[in-house]
This record gives structure tokens, C-alpha cells and sequence, in this order.
């Protein structure tokens, strides 16, 4: 025993030594504590007295600050040999280690995003972490664990230890190393780990091959309602469409959707965050089987088209990703905008929705882009200031955006005769690039114009770099379709244009604003402050609106009244009931008129034979 006792002694300076080559994460999600984590991080030799720690501020994706490091508490560094060396802390995400030549380790605690109110940082939940015990980790790994300043580009392993019957859905792949209890995963720096999710639970998966690529469903739903199989039913035609629209071949071999479905009774938003190879989706668990399957089957359509933007197709901005002081590139038009375009593209091609089903979500589209964002700003403007100046005009990145791709996609096709859209254009930017090859963000308009003709950068200089109105009508004109963004008709007036926040109690709404208050609005005579009570004799809260208003949407008619109760204040200060109540009218209202033309020219029969692929 003395001999083995000695033989380890002399063995572990050795095994350290190598150690120092990387980073050697340690985290247990068996060890919970309040919805916290600890993680132990063994970090590689530093050859400077002084360097810094970083936890993200923003990640790629997000387009918005989310201060990951406000959530990390109990910071410390160590020495090899266990000695504290001293940190200083000077912004949420930072922390200055001195004597860092001599630094060995780091350890912290974290709280999840989900679940700690107390500090004060909007994380949107796709983007965040939630540290369950008994039902579910999500483990977004940048909202875990942190590196050294200048040394992203250093190899992690992490181990993570989780308990018995759990299991760990990724796109990451388990080291040999791992064991029933310890997953291991290895990456070659930084940037690879953040990029995959992972999602910690009593395993509800399933599997599919698409052309080369195998793609993990792996559900965790409060309920138990939902499940991977019927998910991935729902999907697998979208997704088989898309291999094809893509050319048959798949950039990647694995890919995984992770899907949360949450109970949460305060739940205002859901969505996904993309990854290169997967995708992170947060939705209500509530949702009937219909709603959760049309609500996943047009997200996992969006964000796993991202296989190919940004992940073969990206500028230095996002190639060498600052985590910490980001820049952003001017071509959301492309990373968003395309990509949402060709997630319905590649139905309306393939057959999975109707040509008149595609028309009417374009509608919607244009509609949105107009009504609720400046539609004469610049998509590269809106790009470089969507963190900040701009973040107010974001989502307009999946309506015009799409847009954007769709002028751009018959743009090329009329000067090819047919031959040339969007969808050549990313196969030829992404062999011209790929996936280690960045782009610089001034040249990409002009290197798309050398690969297809002169008329395409006059397209960007007008209606993505200057803001031009979009040459809708000549579009859908080329492709045999009638439009009209002008049309009236008669209808029964149901919308109302309030705005709604929540109250302190975050389950009672109230009126935020009046700004867009339509004619029944102004007839209802809301105040700004009003908390609501009920609508229609009905409990008109948080957890019902939803119902109240699909209830009345369905039913109004010319003639009715619609009847709110809400609280509000007098000159005194005094909460009081108030009745309110307004018939509702027929109006004219304005709509978007688009629909197919039955007779088409010569010229529009091939435009529309190109484009649908006929």
C-alpha cells in the first residue's frame, strides 16, 4: 500500500502538468442549492501577474445584453497549491486575478436566469439557464461557465455529474471518458462549447435521418402531455424539404432540438435560440396539440435553416465572436432575414403548405413591417444598431427581412431566365467561405455582385443599405400574383390598439398605453393605470386573456357590446371598479390584397415554374 500510496504522489504534479493545456470544467448537478450551481473551473498556465475572468455580457443569437456575470456569486482564484490569490471585480462580468503565473483554479456559484428575480437582468429564456433538481436542467453553458481573457481559443472539457436516469440531449458528443453518472464533453475552444445547449432530464427523445444528418426531438414537458414522437412526426416533412432545398446534402451530421415546454402561469413570451447544429426551444406547456405543433413547426423550420447562416456563411464580427464587447455585423438581412425567407420558401416548394397559405403569411408580413416598424430605416443601420439604437426595430429582421430575401431571390432569377435565386447564391457563399473562412462585413456586397450580376448591388445599395421602399409590386408582378397594399373592405371592428403590462403583482395586467387606440378603443374610454377585472363578464388576468380574446375575436358581431370591468384610481387616490363598455361597428378597414393570378404571360408561367421549382 505504501508503494501504490507513493507511486500516486509522484504521479499527480505529472497529470497537472498536462492538465494545463486546457480548461477542466467540473460541475454537479446533484448538488443543487436553491436553484444554484457551483462550478470548478482548472484553468490553463497564464503567463502574466494579472489577467481577467470573463462571464458573457452577450452571446451570439441574441442580439441583446444579457450580463450573464450578475447571476455568479462567491468568486474565487486559487493557486496550485490551494493558496486564495486576490480578485478584484470591476463589472458584472469581469474579475481581475493577480499572481495569475500562479493561478490553478477558479470556483463560483451560479444562479439560473429563469428563477431569480432578485437580479435585475432580462435574459430571454431560450438564452438562459434553469437549474431544476427534480424535473429539468437547461444548461446554456455560457450562462455556466466562463474563461480567461485571450484564451477562448484553448480546448475545454467539462465534466458534468447528474443523477441516476437522467440524461444530458445535445449536439455535443460524449467523450469515451464519460461514465453512467459523469458525461464528459470535450471542444476545441470556447466558442464550440457555447454553441451547444444542453438539456438535463428523464430522457423523452427520438430520432430521425435526414438526407446525411442524424436529428435528435428531446422533450421536457412539466405535464407529461407532449412528446418527442409526435414532434418529430410534425417535423420531419419540413425537414426532409429543407435537405432538398438545400441540394440533397446536409452541412452537418448531427443535429438536436431541444424543447422545454414550461408551466409557468406568468409565462408573456416563448421562442428558440439557434445554434449551429441545434436548437433551444421555450414554449408553454399549455399549448393544445395543434398550437404546440404548429408553434414548433414553424420555429424548428426558422432555426435549423441557421445550418447554413451563420454557420457557413458569417463575417469576422460573428467568425471571432466577442463575448464581452461585441461588434455587430450589418447583415441581418442575411443571417435572419434569408433564412426566414427560405423557412418558407422551402414549404411552398416542396408542397408542405399551399402557394395561397404562402402568400397570406407574406401578407402578414408586410402588414407587420409597416405598422409596427420604420420601414424606411436602413437593414444595415438597423444590423449594427440592433443591440442598442436600433433594438427596438430587431423583430423587423423576420418581417422585411424575409421580405428583403424574397425581392432578392426573383431579382436573380429574372436575370438568370430562371436559372439562379438565393438558393445558388448560398451554396456558392458558402463553398467561396464555409464555416472557418469569415468574410469581411464591407466586402460581402460586393463579392455577391462578382458572383452574380452588376443589377444585384444597385438591389442592396437602394433597399438594404438606403432604406428604400421594396419593389413588392414588380416581385409579385414577375411571378403571375395580383397586389395591392392599398385594398378596403368592410368588416366588423374587434381590435382596440391598448397596449398591456403587467401589474406589480406580475399576474394582473394593466393598460400600459394608448398610443395605437383604434375607434372601439377610444369609444371604451381606457385610462392609462387601468387594471383589469374582467372583459365580457369573464376573469380578464394574465392566465385567461389569451381565452378571453379568442372567445370574442370568434364571436363579435356588428351590434354587440363589449363590456370591461377595470380598477382605477380617483382624484383622491382611491382604487374603485369602473364599467366600461362600447358597441362595436362595422368599419372599412385597410388590408394587403394578394392572390394568384389563374392566367399568366409566358414570361410569368417560367418566372413562377423557377421559383416553385415546378
Amino acid at each position: 500500500m505504501k508503494i501504490c500510496s507513493t507511486i500516486i504522489i509522484a504521479l499527480l504534479p505529472l497529470q497537472f502538468a498536462v492538465a494545463q493545456s486546457n480548461y477542466k470544467v467540473k460541475v454537479d448537478l446533484t448538488k443543487t442549492n436553491n436553484d444554484r450551481l457551483n462550478v470548478e473551473i482548472y484553468t490553463p498556465k497564464v503567463p502574466n501577474d494579472q489577467i481577467a475572468f470573463h462571464v458573457p455580457k452577450i452571446v451570439p443569437g441574441t442580439y441583446s445584453i444579457s450580463n450573464f456575470g450578475s447571476f455568479v456569486s462567491n468568486f474565487k482564484a486559487f493557486d496550485k497549491q490551494g493558496g486564495v490569490l486576490a480578485v478584484e471585480h470591476p463589472d458584472p462580468n469581469t474579475w481581475n486575478i493577480s499572481g495569475a503565473k500562479k493561478l490553478g483554479k477558479v470556483t463560483y456559484d451560479v444562479d439560473d436566469t429563469w428563477d431569480t428575480p432578485e437580479i435585475k437582468e432580462d435574459v430571454f429564456e431560450p438564452g438562459g439557464t434553469s437549474f431544476e433538481k427534480d424535473s429539468a436542467f437547461v444548461l446554456n453553458t455560457f450562462g455556466l461557465i466562463g474563461y480567461l481573457q485571450g484564451m477562448e481559443k484553448k480546448p475545454f472539457r467539462v465534466e458534468v455529474r447528474h443523477a441516476n436516469g437522467f440524461y444530458g440531449s445535445t449536439s455535443l458528443r460524449l467523450s469515451k471518458n464519460s461514465t453512467a453518472d459523469v458525461d464528459v464533453f470535450e471542444t476545441n475552444n470556447y466558442q464550440i462549447l457555447t454553441d451547444a445547449p444542453i438539456l438535463y432530464c428523464k430522457p423523452d427523445t427520438a430520432w430521425i435521418k435526414v438526407a446525411n444528418a442524424s436529428v435528435l426531438v428531446s422533450v421536457y414537458s412539466a405535464s407529461g402531455k407532449a412528446s418527442a414522437k409526435l414532434l418529430v412526426d410534425d417535423v420531419k416533412p419540413i425537414l426532409q424539404a429543407h435537405a432538398t432545398y438545400l441540394g440533397g446534402k446536409l452541412p452537418v451530421t448531427k443535429y438536436a432540438f431541444l424543447v422545454y415546454l414550461s408551466d409557468k402561469k406568468n409565462l408573456t413570451r416563448y421562442g428558440a435560440l439557434e445554434h449551429t447544429q441545434s436548437c433551444l426551444t421555450f414554449m408553454p406547456d399549455s399549448f393544445s396539440p395543434e398550437e404546440l405543433s404548429s408553434q414548433f413547426r414553424d420555429i424548428a423550420s426558422h432555426e435549423f435553416l441557421h445550418i447554413i447562416t451563420p454557420l457557413g456563411i458569417h463575417s469576422t464580427e460573428i467568425g471571432d465572436f466577442d463575448f464581452i464587447d461585441a461588434k455587430m455585423s450589418k447583415h441581418l438581412w442575411l443571417y435572419e432575414g434569408l433564412t426566414e425567407y427560405a423557412a418558407h420558401h422551402s414549404q411552398v416548394r416542396s408542397g408542405a403548405i399551399s402557394l395561397d397559405e404562402y402568400l397570406k403569411r407574406q401578407a402578414g408580413k408586410i402588414k407587420n413591417s409597416r405598422k409596427f416598424f420604420n420601414d424606411s430605416l436602413a437593414f444595415t443601420a438597423l444590423s449594427l444598431g440592433a443591440l442598442d439604437k436600433y433594438k427596438d426595430q430587431y423583430q423587423n429582421v423576420y418581417e422585411k427581412g424575409a421580405l428583403i430575401g424574397l425581392c432578392l431571390d426573383v431579382k436573380l432569377l429574372s436575370l438568370s431566365h430562371g436559372k439562379y435565386g438565393t438558393r445558388e447564391l448560398v451554396a456558392d457563399l458558402a463553398k467561396k467561405y464555409g464555416a472557418k473562412k469569415s468574410f469581411k462585413d464591407e466586402e460581402l456586397f460586393d463579392k455577391i455582385t462578382e458572383l452574380t450580376y452588376p443589377a444585384v448591388r444597385g438591389f442592396f445599395k437602394d433597399f438594404v443599405e438606403a432604406g428604400k421602399p421594396l419593389p413588392l409590386s414588380e416581385t409579385f408582378e414577375a411571378l403571375g400574383i395580383q397586389y395591392n397594399p392599398s385594398a378596403t373592405r368592410k368588416a366588423t371592428e374587434t381590435s382596440m390598439g391598448f397596449g398591456a403590462g403587467l401589474a406589480p403583482d406580475r399576474k394582473q395586467l394593466i393598460i400600459a398605453n394608448l398610443d395605437q387606440a383604434t375607434q372601439l378603443g377610444k369609444r371604451l374610454a381606457f385610462q392609462v393605470g387601468d387594471t383589469f377585472v374582467s372583459m365580457n363578464g369573464q376573469p380578464f388576468n394574465l392566465e385567461t386573456y389569451q381565452a378571453c380574446f379568442g372567445q370574442y375575436i370568434a364571436s363579435a358581431k356588428v351590434g354587440d357590446k363589449v363590456k370591461f370591468v377595470v380598477k382605477r384610481k380617483n382624484a383622491e387616490g382611491e382604487e374603485k371598479e369602473v364599467n366600461l363598455e362600447a358597441d362595436i361597428r362595422e368599419e372599412t378597414e385597410n388590408y394587403i390584397f394578394i392572390e394568384v393570378n389563374k392566367e399568366l404571360n409566358a414570361s410569368q408561367e417560367r418566372m413562377r415554374a423557377a421559383w416553385l421549382a415546378k
